[in-house]
């Protein structure tokens, strides 16, 4: 199991019993506290390993540090700081097949963050789109 601060069990997820109720109900938690963490829950699939192994942990590695994913039985739990992006076109070149932005969201089970959809790429993110940044134009899509 992965010792990250963004691992699935981390921080007070990994306490029980009094240990959560002490912590959960201290005084510092008893604000809301600003995040820039964002998860993406995908059901697993061959095309989706695919991507998780070959892309999110091979070839975009560096792109986001701080990405942790994890193994959850039939789902893949990711968490990273800032936003997850995926672009279905290279999905589909590395496939060797057509592979839609759509047929990817048939298999996003949960998020936390504001996710969309901007041409053939999904992106879940932690900015305000239209406050913290400008709306990216749809037209070039």
């Amino acid at each position: 199991m992965s010792t990250s601060a963004n691992s699935y069990n981390a921080g007070i997820m990994a306490k029980t019993g009094k240990d959560f109720a002490d912590e959960y109900f201290a005084e510092k938690n008893q604000v809301v506290h600003e995040s820039d963490t964002v998860v993406l829950v995908l059901k697993k699939s061959d095309e989706l390993n695919t991507v998780v192994e070959e892309i999110l942990l091979g070839s975009h590695k560096e792109q986001n540090p701080t990405l942790v994913v994890e193994d959850r039985a039939g789902f893949w739990w990711l968490k990273a700081n800032g936003k997850i992006e995926i672009d279905c076109t290279e999905v589909s070149e590395l496939l060797g097949k057509s592979y839609s932005v759509y047929d990817l969201l048939v298999d996003v089970s949960s998020t936390i963050g504001r996710a969309y959809t901007l041409g053939e790429t999904f992106t879940i993110t932690s900015e305000l789109m239209g406050l913290d940044v400008k709306l990216q134009d749809v037209a070039r899509a």
